[in-house]
């Protein structure tokens, strides 16, 4: 059975236990949340809500820039993704775990491959472009 806390968990990118760090609950919370045997506090649902729309906005935003660059310098034969290796990594760069920047890289590609680009995803800083990406996003120039 499906529960609004497990399709808002899932179009989040988040594990049980991703979920339940983040919302600061017991796993076996999560796991009566899912399952619907406990009802699931309003107050968390719309955290997922707002994870949701920041993940939304976030791969609009990327596919904006992306764009952007394609115009100015043409189209590259292929768009390199960075993804954090863990959650700490990526609590780093803004996101509460590596399964939300998942989500939002997951629609970067849907929508990019849809406009013709390809992707190509790696662990962050495993290259020049990765580590130039990191250092604009550290000084503010990206989203997310």
């Amino acid at each position: 059975m499906s529960t609004l806390f497990s399709l808002l968990v899932q179009v989040c990118g988040l594990s049980h236990r991703e979920a339940a760090e983040m919302l600061k609950v017991r796993h076996d919370t999560v796991k009566s949340w899912s399952s619907g045997r406990n009802r699931t506090p309003d107050t968390v649902l719309e955290e997922l809500v707002a994870l949701a729309a920041r993940i939304e906005k976030a791969a609009t935003e990327a596919l904006a820039q992306i764009e952007t660059a394609a115009v100015q310098h043409g189209v590259p034969a292929e768009i390199e993704l960075g993804i954090a290796s863990d959650d700490a990594e990526a609590q780093s760069i803004g996101w509460p775990c590596v399964g939300a920047q998942s989500a939002c890289l997951a629609l970067v590609v849907a929508r990019g491959m849809k406009r013709g680009y390809r992707f190509r995803v790696t662990p962050r800083g495993a290259t020049v472009a990765t580590a130039a990406a990191t250092d604009a996003h550290e000084r503010g120039r990206f989203g997310g």
